[in-house]
């Protein structure tokens, strides 16, 4: 039996993606966490940082390692993490 994890978390996703708008780099993590490889494309820059608490400064890491690395312990950080993604909605 699996746990059930309701604690709050703190999420900020940054990134420089050439020749890539929002709504795309958006879109791409989106599908990439929903296939599971939680890849991009190779000429982007994608780092998330996370926390357990609102008042510790954010944890930092490289995309795709801090999203595998995140998997073995919980599915609710994906979730989180999509969430977190829908909610910069479209760009104007």
């Amino acid at each position: 039996m699996s746990k059930n994890r309701t604690r709050r978390l703190w999420l900020e996703i940054k990134w420089s993606a050439p020749y890539a708008g929002r709504n795309e780099v958006r879109d791409t993590l989106i599908r990439s966490i929903k296939n599971g490889d939680y890849e991009y494309p190779q000429k982007w820059r994608v780092a998330i940082g996370w926390a357990n608490k609102e008042e510790v400064e954010l944890n930092w890491g490289e995309f795709t390692k801090e999203m595998k690395r995140s998997r073995d312990s919980s599915p609710g950080f994906d979730i989180a993490v999509i969430s977190y993604l829908e909610n910069l909605g479209d760009a104007p």
